[in-house]
């Protein structure tokens, strides 16, 4: 025997099925024990639901639900101030760590022989540049200019 979903239940509970269905269903419900008790569920918590009670809670209940809630608070602060003491260790070990690591690179590699011999060349190529823009503003070139361009002058 198939039993009905919670969503029929729901819809028949709220009246929004037509009368068919609703026949076939209520069919359903007085052979069923088990869709009977849950329907009779979901009329309890639609009940619950739409009725709730008014609960009151003593002075002295509210007051250790205070006390908890700030302990709470403070433990959460410790261990955020705690992580970021770890964090900042872990940070500066990671920095000293890359710096070790940037220093044998560069000897392994000779960069600083190669930094220094590339800047030796960057400065023979300004001086070599130099001296040439020097050399051309000491020349002067005459481009004759075509008749055609100067004007018919007669």
């Amino acid at each position: 025997m198939k039993h009905l979903t919670s969503d029929q239940l729901v819809s028949y509970q709220q009246n929004k099925l037509s009368n068919k269905e609703s026949l076939l269903l209520e069919q359903h419900l007085n052979g069923c024990a088990s869709c009977q008790a849950e329907l009779e569920l979901l009329i309890e918590l639609d009940e619950v639901w739409m009725n709730p009670q008014n609960f009151s809670f003593t002075d002295d209940f509210v007051n250790e639900i205070l006390e908890q809630t700030d302990s709470i608070q403070v433990k959460k602060k410790d261990h955020i101030e705690k992580t970021k003491r770890f964090n900042s260790k872990k940070i500066r070990f990671l920095h000293l760590v890359l710096a070790a690591a940037a220093t044998f690179l560069f000897f392994q590699f000779q960069l600083t022989e190669r930094i220094s011999n590339s800047n030796r060349h960057v400065v023979q190529t300004i001086d070599q540049t130099s001296s040439l823009i020097e050399k051309s503003e000491k020349i002067t070139i005459s481009i004759p200019i075509p008749k055609i361009l100067k004007g018919n002058k007669k």
